[in-house]
């Protein structure tokens, strides 16, 4: 049974990453076809349908940095679990640059397959170098969120505080209807975050000394 159960383990752990980045870029890449499928490529942002509408706030989400960083710091936090931490912090900085690796090759797959044209140029190389450097560092966040105190407090507001940044820094297009709803969303729910990761890991904080034997 043990064996068994370590087994899974493994295979949860390595297929994680693959899995979530797969998803990410391929989901990623369609909604940004939405509108060319619509044939209203041509139509100017605002003016367009429902449906390209509501694919634009999907692409507007998915296509921001903070996305992609979050599901890798995600990912490093779902296989992280290990009794020793140093093993928890190496499964998550793999899983963090499968996340983002697997993303880039689904992404530009996905292109290929809607657009036609070469799977391999510059942006490909870029993203997959990025990938490979900054995805290792992210799982690593995410597996030091299952750290006590203030690390892991800090490693879990870092998505949150990423996204509320980034719609000041690089705010959606403004020609664009979801602009707006996109960036309300994201402060919302970054604040929102913030405020569970807070009250959650400070009642955990709070509990911990009256579960210590005396």
């Amino acid at each position: 049974m043990t064996v068994v159960v370590r087994g899974h383990d493994r295979l949860r752990w390595v297929a994680a990453g693959p899995v979530v980045g797969t998803a990410l870029g391929a989901v990623d890449s369609v909604v940004n076809h939405v509108p060319v499928w619509l044939g209203e490529v041509g139509t100017a942002r605002a003016e367009r349908g429902g449906w390209s509408q509501a694919a634009e706030f999907a692409s507007l989400v998915l296509n921001a940095g903070w996305a992609w960083a979050g599901a890798a710091v995600l990912v490093g936090w779902l296989v992280s679990r290990h009794p020793r931490p140093a093993v928890g912090l190496l499964r998550g900085a793999a899983a963090g640059a499968l996340t983002l690796v697997f993303a880039t090759v689904a992404y530009y797959g996905m292109d290929v397959l809607s657009d036609g044209g070469p799977w391999w140029y510059g942006a490909t190389g870029y993203w997959l170098i990025a990938s490979v450097l900054l995805g290792p560092v992210l799982g690593v966040v995410g597996a030091l969120i299952r750290r006590p105190g203030p690390v892991g407090t800090l490693a879990a507001l870092l998505v949150p505080a990423g996204a509320a940044l980034q719609m000041v820094v690089l705010p959606p297009p403004p020609d664009s209807l979801m602009a707006q709803p996109v960036r309300l969303t994201v402060w919302t729910s970054a604040a929102i975050a913030t405020v569970l990761i807070i009250r959650t890991r400070g009642r955990r904080g709070v509990l911990a000394p009256s579960v210590r034997p005396g």
